[in-house]
């Protein structure tokens, strides 16, 4: 299957026509659109490495201060907010005091209807705080403004360019802004390797030789997160189907395009991974041993730090976490193929922030300041020195963590793709994907012939949804 985003096109499956919301969102969508149109998009040219957003604010000032600022809502974030939306918000109110700030709680998974709950209400936030790769299910159905044209180009033109495509409609409307982004990868005890002279797994067979001789010792093979984030390890299957099956045929099965039935060419490639994954489990090199399909992300990364597992399947974002409470050298990997010569690929996972299209005017002038004050070079560095990758990759940034410099230069290699991962497709296979790809077939709830079923059902029900 061709994969024209690759040629610098773009194809996503869209229906021809979008759900309807509600009369009352229609209408406020005109009315914030048109209240808000204005804005030119240019801007001076700013010297590489240099922070445009900078530049930006200056040359604004005299029409900043005839705007009028309203209260910064900010929904999406779970738990206690990042240090970068701190510390972003109290440069905005240094800037305009009279700013109040609100988070809307939710969880992981009542993320998504909390802000379309809202939105669809008419009562938006002034920022949706989202997965890029799943950014869609609110600009599909009419809820993001378009921010060309209102965020500078300079700003817009620094934007990594691999998180921002995501974010795209199909006429080249900007619906939301990455701030940083991660990517499911593989960390690993580095000490141990080095001590029993293991080389980084290339292929499965050399992974599985280095989990045999590490179970002699009473030490696991790896550990994950298999409660929520079984997708860490399901990205074991992007090479295998662009290799196997044709280019850009990942992207296909997580836009819901190609069937994994059993006997599809995509689906037997899947079930070779779960088969791998089931005989690692089978075999106790899944920490800890039966239960391994049931272990939360604390629980995994308690194994990996305390050295009872030598890996760990997890997203890059948690380097800083593990960094803390490791004492040994940890290295990182992309995920080993079936065989030599097969280039590995994983799923990058933009952090993004969206304005509602039924914004006021006062939240539309608020959320445009504060994304402005996020891209900008100050914030960007202080996702770096909490160990993330920062959206605005063409910045310059001090003190860079040497291993976080080693995750990002994976952004160049061209084997981290957005839009991937078939947590995409729709919420419910986010959740199956998430908590059950592995855990059924291991657990014997359900054969590798009746998850990939399962699997085709929630693809052709999120079809006829749409």
């Amino acid at each position: 299957m061709a994969d024209d985003r690759r040629n610098g096109k773009r194809e996503r499956s869209i229906p021809m026509l979008r759900k309807t919301i509600s009369v009352l969102l229609a209408l406020a969508m005109v009315s914030a659109l048109t209240a808000c149109a204005g804005g030119d998009g240019s801007s001076e040219s700013t010297p590489a490495g240099a922070d445009p957003s900078s530049a930006a604010s200056a040359g604004g000032a005299s029409e900043a201060e005839d705007k009028t600022y309203g209260k910064l809502t900010i929904s999406g974030v779970t738990g206690d907010p990042d240090a970068f939306i701190v510390a972003g918000v109290e440069k905005l109110q240094a800037e305009h005091p009279e700013i109040e700030v609100e988070y809307i709680p939710c969880d992981n998974s009542t993320r998504e209807q909390v802000i379309k709950t809202a939105i669809s209400a008419g009562d938006p936030p002034t920022i949706g705080y989202y997965w890029g790769t799943r950014v869609n299910s609110f600009y599909d159905i009419g809820m993001n403004l378009d921010l060309k044209g209102k965020i500078s180009e300079e700003i817009v033109s620094n934007v990594n360019e691999g998180m921002l495509e995501p974010c795209l409609g199909e006429n080249g409307e900007i619906y939301a802004l990455p701030m940083k982004t991660v990517y499911h990868t593989t960390f690993y005890n580095k000490t141990m390797f080095d001590e029993y002279g293991f080389e980084e797994p290339e292929t499965w067979d050399e992974m599985t030789a280095i989990f045999e001789t590490l179970k002699a010792d009473d030490i696991f093979g790896f550990s994950t997160n298999s409660a929520t984030m079984q997708d860490c390890l399901y990205g074991m299957t992007y090479g295998e189907l662009d290799a196997k099956v044709g280019e850009g045929t990942a992207y296909g099965v997580a836009d819901g395009t190609v069937s994994v039935l059993p006997g599809t060419e995509a689906g037997e490639v899947i079930r070779g991974c779960i088969e791998q994954v089931q005989a690692w489990y089978e075999a106790g090199y899944w920490y800890p041993g039966d239960g391994g399909i049931n272990v939360t992300q604390d629980d995994a990364n308690a194994a990996f730090s305390q050295g009872r597992a030598a890996c760990t399947f997890i997203y890059s974002g948690a380097l800083e976490v593990l960094k803390n409470s490791c004492d040994f050298e940890i290295g990182t990997f992309m995920k080993p193929t079936s065989e030599a010569g097969i280039t590995s690929i994983d799923n990058i996972e933009p952090d993004v922030f969206f304005i509602p299209s039924n914004a006021s005017e006062e939240q539309i002038n608020t959320g445009l300041a504060f994304l402005e004050i996020i891209l900008g070079h100050e914030i960007q560095q202080t996702i770096v020195d909490s160990g993330q990758t920062p959206s605005m990759t063409s910045y310059t940034f001090e003190n860079v963590d040497p291993l976080l410099e080693e995750v990002m230069a994976e952004l160049d290699s061209g084997r981290l793709q957005a839009g991937v991962n078939p947590c995409r497709t729709s919420s419910e296979m986010q959740n199956f994907i998430k908590q059950q790809i592995f855990a059924a077939p291991c657990s014997g709830t359900m054969t590798i012939d009746q998850t990939l079923e399962e699997m085709e059902r929630i693809r052709l029900a999120a079809g006829e949804a749409q």
